[in-house]
């Protein structure tokens, strides 16, 4: 649901933490930076072979993550950071330049995935993880890894042997992006970090994956593979995705990542290594494999359960909701209707049996006594037909909604005192009967909120169709709630009901608020008005 998913801001993510972000963003792009740097020149000096640089490179994955948090506005921070850690490896004519390539990359890559796909934070689901290898660790970074390859070794198309260098410069941004950008977004997404499960489980499958991680990487990939090591390897990789859920399948392939690392520097003491070897390509090729394969399947599983609560909650609310609509129909009735119509029959018994001890004719009762039981017979009537509309109002079935949500502003305002005020299109496309149904239902549970709970003197409903679509706003001046709550704790019933009615017309539902602004109900659903008549 769209309220839910979501940490509230944190300090760092609001405008008054603007500078703190700033240094953060700054300073773990210069780390990041600076560490993949300094370990591919301390190998160079163990064999003094250049182009070490991307056998470890988490500047690329933690750049994008940061740019996804915190937004555009920090990619200053992101080539400061960069140049600054740059600077301390490289000519001053070079630094800058680099940092900038870095820089543009992260943004580049986060609009073309916010356009692709619109999620905020990457939460944990197949389309979020498709989408970030696809774009942010395939598309994107092919050409920059060209451009940075061009801008450090030299044009590769006068040079065919620096072909290979973008390859490894490729490969080796493609698993930082997979295994650091959903690290560091992790803590800021409720889904993701609460997704863990049997933790001791967790430990002996994460013992058995950097056990064969390690005992893969050791040999050298040219020849048979580790075969018991790649068993052990994926088997582990694969367990903690189906047993242990998203956040510790993300723990595990850092912590895979980081003993691949660790093996391939063990490999690289060896004079005779280079950069060059196949071996690289080989071990990152495999890194990402072990790596995209865990985290889909984990996403995969995680979707699954959440459908299945979600399919379980919303039954048991159904059943909830109707013995609740029984218990309230039974109140109702009983203590408005019945009692009327039970106090009239005793009252007339009673005028019959003193019409009969007076001696009237054929026990005629006076007229003038009756009709004060004809007027509590109409007001008991009155109170059956409000009854009847609150189930379910039969002038659903007129084609004219914009009539049928006037007239029930009007009733709702003349029984509750306050003003209602309607603003729609005369030209409303026409809504099948089950689109009616739920926005009534809305309607009726939005105007009773704003009054129940806010207290509004004044409440405003608007339905305006714009391009193919109809937005249906209801607005008041009440006491207003801190919206941001929603996103930590499960929504009310009632505003988790109007979400439900949203998605089962397959439009969307929003609430904004703020304490002493009142709030603003907004559904948005496809003019076609397609729904399921299961309501």
């Amino acid at each position: 649901m769209p309220t839910r998913g979501l940490r509230p801001p944190a300090p760092l993510l609001s405008s008054t933490g603007y500078l703190p972000a700033v240094l953060v963003v700054a300073a773990a792009s210069f780390v990041t930076t600076f560490a993949g740097l300094w370990l591919g020149h301390t190998i160079q000096g163990w064999n003094n072979s250049l182009g070490w640089e991307d056998l470890f490179w988490p500047e690329t994955g933690c750049s994008l993550a940061l740019v996804v948090l915190f937004g555009y506005r920090h990619l200053p921070s992101v080539w400061l950071g960069c140049t600054l850690a740059i600077a301390c490896f490289y000519p001053p004519s070079l630094p800058w330049l680099l940092g900038a390539v870095y820089a543009i990359q992260a943004g580049l890559t986060r609009l073309i995935i916010r356009r692709i796909h619109p999620n905020p934070r990457l939460r944990p689901n197949i389309r979020s993880y498709v989408v970030l290898i696809g774009v942010g660790g395939v598309l994107v970074t092919l050409p920059f890894s060209f451009l940075g390859t061009s801008l450090l070794y030299g044009f590769p198309f006068a040079d065919p042997a620096l072909w290979h260098k973008v390859l490894i410069w490729w490969i080796g941004e493609v698993s930082s992006v997979i295994v650091f950008t959903p690290l560091v977004l992790m803590p800021f997404a409720i889904d993701a970090r609460s997704d863990r499960r049997r933790l001791p489980e967790f430990l002996v499958y994460a013992g058995a994956l950097v056990v064969g991680a390690w005992f893969v990487f050791k040999t050298d990939l040219h020849s048979d593979p580790a075969i018991p090591g790649l068993f052990l390897m994926f088997s582990a990789s694969i367990m903690i995705a189906l047993r242990n859920g998203v956040a510790l399948s993300i723990v595990a392939n850092a912590l895979f990542y980081f003993i691949s690392v660790a093996a391939q520097i063990d490999w690289a003491r060896d004079l005779s290594a280079s950069p060059a070897d196949n071996q690289l390509v080989f071990a990152h090729c495999l890194m990402v494999d072990v790596i995209a394969t865990g985290l889909i399947t984990a996403a995969g599983l995680f979707e699954h359960r959440r459908a299945e609560n979600e399919l379980r909650g919303v039954s048991t609310r159904v059943l909830n909701a109707q013995e609740a609509e029984r218990r309230r129909l039974s109140r109702d009735l009983h203590d408005s209707v019945c009692q009327t119509v039970q106090a009239v029959v005793i009252r007339m018994k009673l005028l019959a049996r003193e019409a009969g001890k007076n001696g009237a004719i054929g026990g005629c009762v006076p007229a003038d006594s009756l009709n004060p039981l004809t007027r509590e017979l109409d007001e008991a009537l009155d109170e059956l037909r409000q009854n009847i509309t609150g189930l379910r109002p039969e002038t659903l079935d007129r084609s004219d909604f914009t009539g049928i949500v006037r007239d029930h502003c009007e009733e709702f305002a003349r029984r509750h005192r306050v003003n209602v005020e309607l603003i729609g299109d005369e030209d409303l496309p026409v809504l099948p009967i089950p689109v009616r149904e739920h926005l009534f239902r809305v309607l009726q549970e939005s105007l009773a909120n704003a009054v129940t709970h806010g207290g509004a003197k004044n409440i405003y409903v608007q339905m305006q169709g714009k391009e193919e679509r109809l937005v249906f706003t209801v607005q008041d001046d009440g006491l207003g709630f801190d919206s941001s709550t929603l996103r930590v704790a499960r929504p009310r019933y009632g505003l988790r009901t109007m979400q439900e009615r949203a998605f089962l017309m397959g439009g969307m539902f929003s609430i904004e608020s703020r304490p002493g602004h009142g709030a603003l109900v907004t559904v948005d659903i496809p003019a076609s008005g397609q729904a399921t008549e299961d309501t």
